[in-house]
């Protein structure tokens, strides 16, 4: 019988080695060079995608190193990276930040030590558990005179009680010999927490690398890489802007005993290494947004008390912005067969009558950002400015308000959303952009936005520092003070700057701003605006559900 035929019958066998209740889709073999590029199956025999979970099996190399005979043995191993390390993209990516930290200036050979880290739990677990005959696939693979390899192997043989040189090739310095001796006890000491001892394993893996001639010594795993590229087609992942670092063996003050902030440089890289293919505002746009959801304010259901019962009047179009729930779909399908988002969509349209109902009234936000050349990048440092201004729209929007958000920086220079919308990841990707330019309030915006009232009432935030002057100071053809004065009345909602201010008392515009009207918060760095946003949100917000 055909080896594919019998590895095909003996996939549900292989899922049991781990769980009754695992399911997954049967693998895939590929039986083409062609195929094995078209799925990225390009260096290993056997790979899975945690994307969608599905393990692909290289025909052609299964036989080149005469594996047929294993099938238990490599699918429950691909298996195992789905069910137990990592199991998911959120480990995988903070096992590639911990070995980023501890192999600095080697970062490209990051998705190897993790690949191989990962297969030492999953293939010990798979030997002594289940029996398997994992030290044999590796004797299939063959020899290699080669230290990192020895070393590996050798672990191998520690775990397994082999002699020495089943695996191994050679004569075994005292170095290689106690570096496996140290990680066999790693792997049985944290079989269900490797992150624990993941920066340890890294550091041990460190000097093998040092010297040039072993930089291509890397190429004798690639047979054995099957989690390299884990993250393609997946977004960026969450609960990682923060991970703790531990060791045992190379306590590094600062780095490791604690949790660790990534920025979103780091952030960034550890997506590229996963394979994640992501711009840079998307990647922004996912880190600020797990930053910042532990600090938003949970808003109590206030209410107004009287307020009007809605009736169905009918449809109108869906505004692509607004929540998909709040689509008819029987209504859209009946309009037209084939759905096409903000064209054929419709939402339902309610007109008022009195009634003893009670609703939530909450104001919208229009929020200015400064990004000029004194802000940091939030593309590439943790920026405070930008949290809180994250921060606060989620709340906004948590209330379910509206949101406009303007980046400003020199003349001309601003990004700002389309109009007041609710769609959180458009707010946010305009939140987490850049300029870095000069200083020029733009007051073209608040002078079209607020020639009428709207018709719900906002409050307008301002987040600056000194160039906040430029309000009144620059060379507009119209007077600026008319100009703010007036949005802040059409408003009805208030007007807030949160400024980090060099002389609080002695900036002669920021004074003139206060007399008018607008609340100031002078800050003294920008780590105060995350204690700023949450009293913001509670006494702007929470206050205002219960509207007139």
């Amino acid at each position: 019988m055909d080896f594919v035929k019998v590895w095909e019958s003996k996939w549900e066998e292989a899922l049991k080695l781990w769980s009754d209740y695992v399911k997954l889709t049967p693998a895939k073999f590929l039986f083409t060079e062609s195929e094995e590029k078209e799925e990225g199956l390009t260096a290993s025999f056997a790979a899975i995608r945690l994307k969608d979970h599905r393990v692909l099996l290289s025909v052609n190399q299964i036989k080149h190193y005469q594996l047929e005979e294993y099938a238990l043995e490599i699918l429950g191993h691909e298996i195992g990276h789905h069910v137990y390390c990592p199991g998911d993209l959120a480990d995988q990516a903070k096992l590639v930040y911990i070995t980023n930290l501890a192999m600095p200036r080697y970062n490209h050979l990051t998705p190897m030590i993790v690949n191989i880290y990962e297969d030492l739990f999953i293939n010990d677990h798979l030997k002594k558990q289940n029996h398997l005959r994992m030290d044999e696939v590796y004797k299939k693979l063959g020899k290699q005179n080669d230290p990192f390899w020895n070393f590996y192997m050798r672990t191998y043989e520690i775990l397994w009680a082999l002699p020495s040189g089943t695996l191994t090739e050679g004569t075994l310095c005292d170095q290689i010999q106690s570096d496996a001796a140290l990680v066999s006890r790693m792997i049985r000491n944290y079989p269900n927490d490797w992150v624990k001892a993941m920066f340890d394993f890294a550091s041990i893996c460190f000097p093998y690398f040092f010297e040039e001639k072993n930089q291509s010594h890397s190429k004798h795993f690639q047979t054995l890489l099957d989690t390299l590229d884990a993250g393609k087609g997946m977004t960026p992942p969450s609960g990682i802007t923060e991970v703790e670092i531990s060791s045992e063996l190379f306590p590094l003050e600062g780095v490791t005993g604690s949790k660790k902030s990534l920025t979103p440089s780091e952030y960034s890289s550890i997506c590229q290494s996963m394979g994640i293919e992501a711009d840079i505002s998307e990647v922004t746009y996912r880190y600020y947004k797990d930053k910042a959801l532990p600090y938003l304010v949970p808003f109590p259901e206030l209410t107004t008390p009287g307020a009007k019962e809605e009736i169905l009047e009918g449809n109108d179009l869906w505004d692509p912005g607004s929540p998909l729930e709040k689509i008819n779909w029987l209504e859209s399908t009946i309009k037209s067969p084939v759905i096409i988002p903000g064209y054929t969509t419709v939402e339902d349209v309610y007109g008022e009558t009195s009634s003893n109902e009670i609703k939530v009234n909450p104001i919208d936000l229009d929020l200015f950002v400064d990004c000029s050349g004194s802000m940091p990048n939030p593309q590439t440092d943790l920026s405070y400015l930008t949290l809180a201004g994250v921060i606060i729209a989620l709340s906004a929007l948590k209330t379910g308000s509206a949101v406009r958000v303007t980046l400003w920086s020199g003349i001309k220079e601003f990004l700002t959303t389309d109009g007041f919308i609710k769609n959180e990841k458009e707010i946010l990707k305009v939140l987490t952009g850049y300029f870095g330019g000069g200083t020029c309030f733009p007051l073209e915006l608040l002078e079209d936005e607020y020639k009428e009232p709207p018709k719900r009432k906002r409050h307008i935030l301002v987040i600056s520092d000194d160039g906040i002057d430029t309000m009144f100071t620059q060379n507009f053809p119209r007077d600026p003070r008319a100009i703010v004065k007036n949005a802040l009345e059409q408003a009805e909602g208030g007007g807030s700057m949160v400024l980090q201010l060099y002389q609080p008392n002695q900036n002669p515009v920021v004074n003139e701003l206060q007399q008018s009207g607008w609340d100031i918060y002078p800050i003294q760095n920008w780590t105060d605006l995350l204690k700023f946003s949450k009293e913001f949100v509670e006494r702007n917000y929470v206050r205002n559900q219960i509207l007139q």
